[in-house]
């Protein structure tokens, strides 16, 4: 792979992962926490800063507009679609959902939006919630603990 395909592919997972983190129409702190103690930037290839600006990106161009709506817009949908579309690798996704689901769930709640969007993803890819359940044990082996929320 070429480096500007390197660069590519790092920049369209990186994109796919800044929608969910727009999705419910706001930047929370607690997301981006989430994915520093998950190393996200670094196995996604981009830096935090550069994440930072295509999370706003995807906030201008449709975060705020989903969190006004219980479904996806057809928009909003070739939007989301064309994001998916752009990550072949399997493994990738795996990894793209299994931190998602850390992301949507950072503050303890999983809002409509970010539901919608998760859920999309996860049938587009043809990815089951016991895949990504797999994916976040396997995960916790090798990865630093993230701490979750007491109930």
């Amino acid at each position: 792979m070429t480096r500007t395909n390197a660069h590519s592919a790092s920049e369209a997972a990186a994109r796919v992962l800044a929608v969910m983190v727009a999705a419910n129409g706001h930047i929370d702190p607690r997301e981006l926490q989430v994915l520093d103690d998950l190393e996200a930037y670094a196995r996604l290839g981009v830096g935090r800063e550069r994440f930072a600006v295509l999370v706003r990106e995807c906030l201008d161009e449709v975060g705020i507009g989903l969190a006004e709506c219980s479904w996806l817009r057809a928009g909003d949908q070739a939007y989301v679609d064309a994001l998916l579309e752009a990550v072949p690798d399997p493994r990738q996704r795996l990894l793209l959902c299994r931190l998602a689901a850390a992301v949507v769930t950072a503050d303890g709640h999983v809002s409509s939006d970010e539901r919608l969007v998760y859920d999309h993803a996860l049938a587009y890819w043809h990815i089951s919630r016991s895949m990504v359940t797999e994916a976040i044990l396997q995960d916790g082996g090798s990865r630093r603990r993230v701490a979750r929320p007491a109930h």
